[in-house]
C-alpha cells in the first residue's frame, strides 16, 4: 500500500512516501512562520498550515510512482484554536509553545484537585497544553472565547476542512489536559476547570479511525481520489516511539530520543503511569499502550534561532544545508565549548523544567570564546537539557538498556556522536530517522487491516543495524560538566520570572 504519511509540526508540515513499511525516500515540506507579536506568544495561521496540508500532498503525489492510497495523519501537540459554528478560525492557533498562559496554569497548580486532574489525565499544569491555555483565553480574549462554536487542535481544524467532521483522536486529545487516560473520554474535573462545556470539543475517537468521503475541491487539489482513506494516527511524540519499535512488553527497556523543532525523552508503557510530583507526562497511543517522558522547548528551535539571527556565522562554509554547516562550525571546537554553557529556554521550558519564565543563557563567555564554541555550546545545552530529562525517567521507570534515536537530528552524524557522548552509552539509530512518519505508517497499516495489531506492525520494521558508540574521553568531559549544567537553572530561577515581566513591559 503506497501511503502519504503527513506529519503537521509547528514549523513545518512534511509529507512521506511509504510503501507498507518501507520508507521510499520520497518527501515533500513546507515551511511557515511562527508569530510571535507579544512577550510568550507563539502562534500559527491555521490557514496556513491548512495550505501547507494541500501542497505536501499534491507535491509527493506528483512523484510518486503511482497513486496515493492512504494518508496517515500525525500533528504537534498541545495547540488550540477557538473557531465558529462554521469552523472559520477566530484566532491563530496557540502552539506548545506559547507560554501565556502561565499565570492560568499557577492557578490551576494551587487548586486542591490539581493532583487528581493530573493523575487522570496526564498532563502537567504547563502553559503547553489547552487547559490553562482556555483558562487565558477567557480573561485575555473574551470575545473570542464566547463566541466560539468549539475549541479544538490544528489536527481537527485540518480534518473538519477535509472532510466536515469534529473527531479528535485519544492521542491528540490526551495532549490536551483535558482527557481522561483510563476512561479514553474527556474528563469532567478537567473540563470543570478550564470553564468548557463538552459540546464544544469534538467527538473523541481512538487513533486508528479512518475518515473517507474526501471533499472533492481538496482531493482535486491534492491529486489523490476522493476515496482515499485519511488514518487517525495520532500525535508526533508517541509515533515516534512506535516508528523507532518502542513498544510496551519487548525485551528491553528503550528510552526514545527525539529532536526536531522540540525535543524528547519517552519510554512506552502498557498502562497509564503519571508522577507524585508531576515531572513527566503520560499519553494515549494505541490499546495498551501509553507514553510516558519528558519534552523540552529547545530541541531544534535555538539551532533554527542561530540560522535566522546569526547568517553571518554560515559565510564562508562548504555545506548547502545550513544546519550541517552549523555542525562544521561546531566541530571546529572541542567537546564541552571550552567550558561555556547554554540553556536552550529560550521559549520557557516544559520538562525537565516546568517553568514557563525560565530564559536562555550563555554561561561562562569569556574571551576565547568564538563562533565554533557558541554553536557547539548550543548543541550541546540541547543535549544536557534531555540528559536531565532521562534521569527523571530513569528515577521513575529504571535504567534504559537502549537509546533508539530519531527525527531531524538523527540526519547528523556529526550531532548523534555528540548525543552518545554526553549520555554516554551508545546510540541506536534506525535505517530510517523519519520515526513519527514511520510511526504513521504503521498505524494506518493497522487501521486498514494490512496488518493485525500495532505488535505485527513493528514486526515489518528492519532492525536498526547502525550503533554509535561514545567517546568515553569526551563522556568524562561531559560528565564533569553535568551537575554544573543542572545547578544552574535552580540559582537562577528566582530572576526569570523579574526579567519577563521586564520584556513584557519594555519589549
Amino acid at each position: 500500500m503506497r501511503i502519504a504519511a503527513l506529519d503537521i509540526g509547528t514549523s513545518s508540515t512534511r509529507a512521506l512516501l511509504f510503501e507498507d513499511a518501507r520508507y521510499t525516500g520520497r518527501h515533500a515540506s513546507v515551511e511557515y512562520a511562527l508569530i510571535s507579536e507579544e512577550a510568550g506568544a507563539a502562534e500559527l495561521d491555521p490557514m496556513q498550515v491548512m495550505n501547507a496540508v494541500v501542497e505536501c500532498i499534491a507535491r509527493l503525489a506528483q512523484s510518486a510512482p503511482g497513486p496515493i492510497e492512504s494518508v496517515a495523519l500525525s500533528s504537534a501537540m498541545h495547540s488550540l484554536i477557538a473557531v465558529d459554528a462554521q469552523g472559520a478560525p477566530l484566532m491563530r492557533a496557540l502552539t506548545w509553545a506559547d507560554n501565556r498562559a502561565d499565570t492560568a496554569a499557577q492557578e490551576l497548580k494551587s487548586r486542591p484537585d490539581a493532583q487528581a486532574i493530573y493523575a487522570a489525565t496526564g498532563v502537567p499544569l504547563h502553559p503547553m497544553s489547552p487547559l490553562p491555555k482556555l483558562r487565558w483565553l477567557q480573561e485575555a480574549r473574551p470575545e473570542v472565547f464566547r463566541s466560539a462554536d468549539k475549541f479544538v487542535s490544528i489536527m481537527e481544524f485540518v480534518c473538519h476542512r477535509l472532510f466536515g467532521v469534529w473527531q479528535a483522536d485519544d492521542a491528540i486529545a490526551s495532549a490536551s489536559g483535558l482527557h481522561n487516560l483510563a476512561a479514553r473520554d474527556w474528563d469532567e474535573a478537567a473540563l470543570r476547570a478550564a470553564g468548557v462545556e463538552r459540546a464544544r470539543l469534538s467527538q473523541p475517537v481512538r487513533p486508528g479511525t479512518v475518515l473517507t468521503g474526501l471533499k472533492r475541491a481538496y482531493a482535486d487539489s491534492m491529486g489523490v481520489a476522493p476515496a482515499t482513506p485519511f488514518v487517525l494516527c495520532g500525535s508526533d511524540g508517541c509515533l515516534a516511539n512506535l516508528g523507532a519499535g518502542a513498544l510496551a512488553g519487548g525485551q528491553a527497556r528503550r528510552a526514545v530520543l527525539t529532536i526536531g523543532t522540540s525535543g524528547a525523552f519517552r519510554m512506552t508503557v502498557a498502562k497509564p503511569a503519571t508522577d507524585a510530583r508531576m515531572r513527566s507526562f503520560c499519553y494515549a497511543l494505541g490499546p495498551d499502550q501509553f507514553v510516558i517522558g519528558g519534552a523540552t522547548n529547545g530541541g531544534g528551535l535555538p539551532l533554527r534561532w542561530l540560522r535566522d539571527n546569526f547568517p553571518q556565522l554560515l559565510t564562508g562554509t562548504q555545506a548547502a544545508d545550513p544546519y550541517n554547516a552549523l555542525a562544521q562550525i561546531a566541530a571546529q571546537a572541542n567537546p564541552g565549548a571550552g567550558g561555556l554553557l547554554f540553556h536552550p529556554y529560550l521559549a520557557g521550558e516544559r520538562a525537565p523544567l516546568w517553568n514557563a519564565e525560565a530564559r536562555g543563557s550563555f554561561i561562562g563567555l569569556n574571551f576565547r570564546h568564538g563562533p565554533p564554541q557558541l554553536v557547539r555550546a548550543v548543541m550541546e545545552g540541547i543535549l544536557f537539557n534531555l540528559s536531565m530529562i532521562l534521569s527523571v525517567l530513569e528515577e521513575l521507570g529504571g535504567p534504559c538498556d537502549e537509546i533508539l534515536a530519531g527525527g531531524g537530528f538523527a540526519r547528523s552524524d556529526f550531532w548523534l556522536q555528540m548525543a552518545a557522548d554526553l549520555f554516554g552509552r551508545p546510540l541506536i539509530v534506525a535505517d530510517n530517522p523519519e520515526t513519527t512518519a514511520q510511526g504513521a505508517a504503521l498505524m494506518a497499516l493497522t487501521a486498514l487491516r494490512r496488518c493485525a495489531d500495532l505488535p505485527a506492525a513493528v514486526a515489518l520494521l528492519q532492525p536498526a543495524t547502525r550503533r554509535i558508540e561514545p567517546d568515553l574521553n569526551a563522556h568524562k568531559t561531559y560528565a564533569r560538566l553535568q551537575p554544573i549544567y543542572a545547578a544552574i537553572p535552580a540559582t537562577l530561577a528566582p530572576f526569570y520570572a523579574q526579567l519577563t515581566c521586564f520584556q513584557r513591559e519594555i519589549p
